[in-house]
């Protein structure tokens, strides 16, 4: 009864501790964004979906403008983003992978993924596709103050590119999670992980090929094998509503 004791209190502080370093961490990357200064807000009224998708398809669109640089810059001028990224975005404006499409593209398939809205928050994922394969895809951040809203940031990640034989597009080392909050589905496993200030949380989808590896060996994936807090890696293919998995390892 005593281990039982201290596994079930050892798993409460984990997912204590879990929930404050994704909140703490993303108050810090918040902050540091503009050197602690309060940067000029840009927000506009409307739902926090509709800014992101008519931001998102304007800036697509410029792509076969004449003057891209000039067409980019009175874009930016009025868009109501953190003066932080309109600066990135100017200075990306010519670069390979293009900074809100993720890719270097030349067709024009966009695709939108709510990842989660609240009164003062939302994030969504938004891919321009080339048939059924994405090279990247874009994590738009809006921050919401009475009615308003501005784009706050916006991230490339890697895409549901399909992989060569033998490999992943998504391998991650992490803690598993599954009492998750709100927007996250509490129904499904998480994997939790950091990736230099930013805290990530990955929705994991089981199949029946899903395989868990103890000690070198193949094991059920059941309650004996995935419980909370237990450090792992996980390989799979990523997807628009996560990672289906392949393979779980012990970390």
């Amino acid at each position: 009864m005593l281990g039982y004791s201290y596994m079930k209190d050892n798993k409460k502080i984990g997912i204590i501790l879990v929930i404050i370093a994704v909140a703490v961490i993303g108050a810090v990357v918040m902050f540091s964004r503009d050197g602690g200064k309060t940067e000029k807000w840009n927000g506009v009224a409307g739902t926090s979906l509709d800014i992101a998708l008519a931001f998102h398809g304007e800036w697509i669109g410029l792509k076969d403008a004449e003057d891209k640089v000039a067409a980019t810059s009175e874009l930016l001028a009025r868009a109501p983003l953190a003066e932080s990224l309109k600066t990135t975005l100017a200075e990306n404006v010519n670069a390979e992978v293009d900074p809100v499409a993720c890719r270097a593209f030349t067709e024009v398939q966009s695709r939108t993924q709510i990842v989660f809205e609240r009164d003062d928050a939302a994030q969504y994922i938004m891919q321009v596709a080339k048939g059924e394969l994405t090279e990247g895809y874009a994590v738009i951040d809006l921050v919401g103050k009475e009615g308003q809203w501005q784009i706050e940031n916006i991230a490339c990640a890697q895409g549901d590119i399909a992989p060569e034989t033998g490999e992943f597009s998504y391998t991650q080392a992490g803690t598993l999670l599954k009492q998750v909050p709100a927007p996250y589905d509490a129904k499904l496993w998480h994997l939790i992980f950091q990736d230099g200030e930013q805290v990530g949380i990955t929705p994991l989808l089981f199949t029946e090929k899903s395989k868990c590896i103890a000690d070198g060996k193949e094991v059920a994936c059941d309650e004996n094998y995935l419980f909370e807090t237990k450090e792992v890696t996980v390989y799979g293919q990523m997807t628009e509503t996560g990672a289906e998995v392949a393979r779980v390892e012990v970390k």
